[in-house]
Parts: C-alpha cells; sequence; structure tokens
C-alpha cells in the first residue's frame, strides 16, 4: 500500500518576505552573470567569436539566453 504526504504552502508573513528576498537575488546574480558574460564575449576578437559560432552581433542574445534558460532577450 503506497502512502502519500502532502505538504502545504505557507502563506506567512515571513514566508512571502524570504521568497520574494530569494526571488530578487537570483534575479541579481542572473543579472551580474548576463554582464559579465556579454563583457567578456564583447572582449574577444570576431576570428575568436567565429571558432565558437558567435557573430558580435549576437552577442547579448546568446548570453541571455543562456542565463535566463533560453528566454528571449526583451528589447
Amino acid at each position: 500500500m503506497a502512502h502519500t504526504h502532502t505538504a502545504e504552502a505557507r502563506t506567512g508573513l515571513f514566508d512571502g518576505l524570504f521568497s520574494n528576498y530569494a526571488d530578487a537575488k537570483v534575479e541579481f546574480f542572473r543579472r551580474r552573470i548576463f554582464s559579465n558574460t556579454v563583457r567578456n564575449l564583447e572582449r574577444l576578437s570576431d576570428h575568436q567569436l567565429a571558432d565558437i559560432g558567435i557573430d558580435r552581433s549576437e552577442i547579448k542574445q546568446r548570453a541571455y539566453e543562456s542565463v535566463f534558460k533560453g528566454a528571449p532577450l526583451r528589447k
């Protein structure tokens, strides 16, 4: 006989604050990784970019997709 246990979501004040804080920290780190990735790719020569299959005009789009899991760059 299988036994199932379900957990109820907490909706207290501190749970919401922690969740919002955690979401904000994740967003902060993603933006920082995105900025660093773009900066590092822009430092490469056109030949180096061609070697890894990225055109200079695609740098921001590729970095954004990489950091934000395939989401298109919002302009």
